[in-house]
């Protein structure tokens, strides 16, 4: 129950309007008992003669009552019998109103005075209902965003273990059970909750000895719901992981249908959904058959108390202690809260359900979070001196293994690096911790003297343009891509980006130029024209750090050529870091950075690499001769 107590407290963060609605709610419990108990003279009318009039006949505990108050004053009297004096009194005034009515007369009396009764309960379960149901949904509307929010924070690795399916399923499908329970099912709950409590009250003063049968009788109606509780649990845990297994099988196929095609993979793929699928059928079937069987139950159970109440009304009308009105009024409520018990029996496993979706949810909310804005950080206005790193070591969270060990490096502002190694040598990681995605496990990095650790991650990345051989689009104009994370951005300025990423000319035949519309990671372009516009956006930041991950990777010999030339007069005015497969594109650069291992082995310009016939040399060799080779 602990995380439903978690999910709750979102609620509280409303709990003027969650304690308004309770208000009303329980003001349109009360104003259903009293509608109810207002037939009795209704009933009383049917059940006599038409020419006889109506008295309301007082039990004998109600003239025992009358009598001690007469004779001993009423500062004996108890506060459930202070309550049922009232109510005698209320009895006495009536008899006297009434005195000189006849049976018809009484029934229209009885329902001009009820309906008003039930137009106040409607406006108050409105209220109750607008009230509690908005809590609910805003917290739920919270949750979802701490949830995404969360998912921001998150270290990338997390991103590169987990299926995204999987994390979209925490955001969704979770949340979506919790967004039932916590508004709609709760608000109901809440309203049934009071009227079981003000209607079994009403019983009790009927007749007391219904408090020790309701006593007896309300653990019987609930038990069969303890019964499924743990069963419910385990099923609705196991639904949403193959949920999740469902929603991570989809977005995974999506993403990954041009290989599929191109493997002939369909039928494969398709058996394994039929697996998936079949086996989130059979979850949701167990499910949905322990979450009705247990209100099934409590149908059967409360319907064999009605007829044990049944038979005690009609003892009780035959002793004396119920008028025939009061026999069926208390038969009308006995009904009447079957619904409530069975939705409250249901509410059970709903909460239950509830409980296992928050526990997956906080799960994701309470895992370690990647690296966070703090206050009181420096603000980085303008590098003038240089960047240093400093015995660099680290090691992915959870492995032993380092990536990186005791990178020394002293990087002059304005020159460029170009970072060269086979696969698996920590380049990218490398360049991944100078906008601090990571922070190294020993040693610094530092700009201008400063850990950048002491500056803010906002002034720090916005100092920073990123080109990774992963190209990304979102669904929107040419232009908007472009302009992505630059809001201030003129077109004048995309356009200026746009040459110098030599991608004017192509977005120009494009049917609507810079306002085309791209689909969803910009599929409908080629992978060059992709990587220009991935370009672009980086250039029109005009960082004073670039960093450039194979960002020539995807485009053909022409292209790659201007935009080279391009590249190549922007490096004068900026610092800047390339990570380079092919050789060929980084023979200008002056300072080239050799890493193996984890470790920089080698330093300088292309020809002196060449002359010291190492690692460098055996790279450029490989790659020339597989080129050879091929020709």
């Amino acid at each position: 129950m602990k995380y439903f107590l978690r999910l709750m407290s979102y609620s509280l963060h409303y709990r003027n309007r969650f304690l308004l609605g309770l208000v009303f709610a329980l003001l349109t419990a009360i104003l259903n008992g009293i509608s109810l108990t207002s037939l009795v003279p209704l009933f009383d009318s049917l059940g006599g003669d038409s020419t006889k009039r109506l008295h309301f006949e007082l039990t004998n505990q109600e003239k025992t009552i009358l009598v001690e108050e007469i004779y001993m004053g009423e500062e004996f009297l108890d506060g459930l019998d202070r309550i049922k004096r009232v109510i005698i009194s209320i009895k006495l005034r009536l008899n006297f109103l009434t005195k000189d009515m006849n049976p018809r007369e009484i029934v229209w009396a009885v329902c001009i005075a009820v309906f008003p009764l039930y137009l106040l309960k409607m406006l108050t379960y409105l209220i109750s209902v607008f009230c509690i149901a908005t809590a609910g949904y805003r917290a739920v509307r919270d949750i979802r965003q701490e949830l995404f929010e969360k998912v921001q924070r998150l270290p990338l690795t997390y991103f590169y273990k987990e299926k995204t399916g999987l994390i979209m399923s925490r955001v969704i499908n979770d949340a979506e059970i919790v967004a039932a329970v916590i508004s709609s099912n709760f608000r109901d709950a809440t309203i049934n909750f009071f009227y079981v409590i003000t209607h079994l009250l009403i019983l009790i003063y009927m007749n007391t000895e219904l408090l020790v049968l309701a006593c007896i009788t309300i653990p019987l109606v609930i038990l069969p719901v303890t019964l499924f509780t743990r069963k419910i649990s385990t099923s609705t845990t196991r639904l949403q992981e193959k949920l999740a297994d469902l929603n991570g099988h989809i977005q995974e196929f999506i993403s990954g249908i041009k290989v599929i095609r191109t493997f002939r993979q369909e039928v494969s793929e398709i058996k394994k959904f039929t697996h998936i699928n079949d086996r989130v059928f059979k979850r949701n079937f167990k499910g949905q058959f322990y979450l009705q069987l247990a209100p099934s139950l409590v149908e059967l159970t409360s319907s064999i108390v009605v007829l044990g109440y049944f038979a005690l009304g009609a003892k009780f009308i035959y002793s004396g202690k119920f008028s025939q009105g009061e026999f069926m009024t208390f038969l009308l409520i006995i009904l009447f809260l079957l619904r409530p018990l069975t939705q409250l029996s249901q509410m059970v496993g709903k909460i239950t359900q509830a409980n296992a979706a928050g526990k997956r949810i906080f799960e994701l909310i309470d895992r370690e979070s990647d690296i966070e804005e703090e206050t009181n950080k420096i603000d980085l206005t303008e590098i003038k001196q240089g960047i240093l790193f400093e015995n660099l070591h680290f090691s992915y969270p959870g492995t032993n293994q380092e990536i990186l060990k005791g990178i020394n490096l002293d990087i002059k502002l304005g020159d460029s690096y170009a970072f060269v190694g086979t696969s698996g040598s920590g380049k990218s990681t490398l360049m991944d911790m100078i906008p601090r995605f990571f922070d190294p496990s020993q040693g610094k990095i530092a700009i201008d003297g400063k850990d950048i650790r002491e500056i803010s991650l906002k002034s720090l990345r916005s100092k920073i343009g990123i080109v990774t051989q992963e190209i990304f689009l979102f669904h929107g104009t040419v232009a908007d891509n472009i302009a992505y994370g630059t809001k201030a951005s003129s077109r004048k300025d995309i356009i200026r980006a746009a040459r110098l990423a030599n991608a004017h000319d192509f977005i120009m035949k494009l049917e609507k130029g810079y306002d085309t519309m791209i689909g969803v990671r910009g599929l409908d372009l080629s992978g060059g024209q992709r990587q220009r516009l991935v370009i672009a956006r980086a250039l029109l930041r005009n960082p004073e750090i670039m960093i450039l991950d194979e960002a020539t990777s995807a485009l053909d010999a022409e292209s790659e050529r201007l935009v080279t030339r391009a590249l190549e007069r922007l490096f004068k005015n900026r610092t800047t870091f390339i990570i380079a497969h092919r050789l060929s594109t980084i023979r200008r650069v002056k300072n080239i950075v050799v890493i193996e291992d984890g470790e920089v082995k080698e330093m300088g310009d292309h020809d002196s690499l060449l002359e010291k016939n190492g690692i460098y040399r055996k790279l450029y060799d490989s790659q020339f001769l597989d080129a050879e080779v091929q020709i």
